[in-house]
């Protein structure tokens, strides 16, 4: 049996190293912080089907009802919309903390061994090849590296750029965020649990009533200061009588990632996941149903290298599944992601007003559950009723092409790795959204 190593206690590493220890390989986890401090003190909500893909089975109480958003317009006079959820839909919405605890806990159950405190300073590479992980203790080697160190992963930013894997996730690719859990006023009505309101400026709040706080969560696509955040506070405040002034836990500035996955994630002897790869839904920047799916797939390709070389041609097998099954879906969503931006605060209150998006069609976008044949019929059907606004009409037709574009470039995904065809796929694929992104 192997020694794999996986550098980050992040979800897609914790399914991955859970099933491979279950299998008899020796796995390690490696993590900077302190078991107590793992998991943001946060709610998120993802599709329970994701643990079920995962065969981890769901504890009681993780099952929330129907997890409706309703979008609010920088004009108070237009409806709001508010979108769907289907009777046979099953949300997850946990505490990162909550959701971490017990991933470990079943990881322990399975034979992984953790080790906390433990820094990763960057990667063991010997001839071409990732070996090891060297960490404040000193140098480690493994048969597999696996990387879940998050976006900033110090493995990925210093692996040699023979490799074809980017390091920084590039302009646009990331949201800047603040989010504060504050308590709630009882006696106060409440109305809708789960509130997203556009901003005056880039990017929009949203706000989660629960039992007893209130989570709220401030995005925009350039960088966001201390100012900015105490009026739109404010102002949701004043739209949100049981909103309180105690801040309970975080209030905290992030970055989220929000692009599409890695070109290229594997390399002989190193496997990236979660948002080392950048496997957030787009239109949410959360990754959790992402890395469910994306540690069981990993594990199946593991396991099913007998001879346990793990060189990227093999670890390619994983790559392959991940894009058929979660990536190229993800691609899509984070093209319509790139569209945002271009919107002012006026024409997306526009869209508002006109019932440009219908709630059924966010509903499909933000969870994940459209098909994505329909999508440029969709697309197509709306440029139809858009002749009295040409800025919106070109938009979309730009989006549209941009979606036709991509279908025709899913083919040249490589079906077998090496690494000159990684290399063409990494270049056609990055340039790609490069261009999508510099045209909106």
């Amino acid at each position: 049996m192997s020694d794999i190593i996986v550098a980050g206690a992040g979800i897609g590493g914790l399914t991955a190293a859970m099933k491979l220890a279950a299998a008899g390989h020796s796995v390690t986890v490696y993590e900077k912080n302190k078991r107590a401090d793992c998991g943001y003190e946060q709610s998120d909500s993802f599709d329970a089907s994701a643990m079920d893909y995962a065969g981890i089975p769901i504890p009681d109480g993780y099952i929330a009802p129907g997890n409706e958003i309703t979008f609010y317009s920088i004009d108070e006079t237009v409806e709001p919309i508010t979108t769907p959820v289907p009777a046979n839909y099953k949300n997850i919405t946990v505490e990162r903390k909550v959701l971490f605890a017990y991933l470990a806990s079943l990881a322990e159950e399975a034979g992984v061994r953790f080790c906390w405190e433990t820094e990763i300073k960057t990667p063991l590479v010997l001839g071409g090849r990732v070996c090891g992980i060297e960490t404040e203790q000193g140098k480690i080697y493994g048969d597999l590296i696996i990387d879940a160190c998050g976006m900033n992963s110090p493995l990925r930013r210093n692996l040699p750029d023979f490799m074809q894997i980017d390091k920084e996730p590039g302009a646009m690719n990331y949201l800047h965020a603040y989010r504060g859990i504050f308590n709630r006023v009882e006696s106060a009505e409440t109305g809708e649990r789960y509130k997203i309101y556009v901003n005056d400026d880039s990017g929009f709040t949203w706000i989660i009533t629960e039992d007893n706080c209130v989570d709220v969560l401030i995005v925009n696509f350039s960088e966001i200061s201390y100012p900015q955040v105490a009026d739109r506070l404010h102002k949701v405040s004043a739209l949100n009588p049981q909103m309180g002034k105690e801040l309970l836990r975080n209030g905290r500035f992030m970055q989220i990632p929000v692009r599409q996955p890695l070109a290229v994630m594997v390399a002989d002897g190193y496997a990236a996941i979660g948002d080392s790869a950048f496997m957030t839904y787009a239109a949410k920047g959360s990754g959790i149903a992402y890395s469910l799916k994306a540690g069981t797939i990993l594990a199946r390709a593991v396991l099913a290298d007998a001879d346990g070389i793990y060189n990227a041609d093999t670890l390619w097998k994983y790559e392959e599944d991940f894009f058929k099954e979660v990536g190229f879906d993800a691609c899509r969503i984070a093209m319509v992601k790139n569209l945002m931006p271009a919107f002012s605060a006026d024409e997306v209150n526009e869209i508002f007003k006109r019932r440009l998006v219908s709630s059924e069609e966010l509903y499909q976008l933000i969870s994940g559950q459209y098909q994505k044949s329909k999508l440029p019929g969709m697309i197509k059907d709306k440029i139809k009723i858009l002749n009295e606004l040409p800025e919106f009409k070109a938009q979309l037709i730009s989006l549209a092409g941009w979606m036709g574009r991509f279908a025709v470039m899913e083919p040249f995904f490589p079906n077998k790795y090496s690494r000159k065809e990684a290399a063409q796929w990494r270049e056609r694929y990055n340039k790609f959204f490069e261009e999508q992104i510099k045209e909106a």
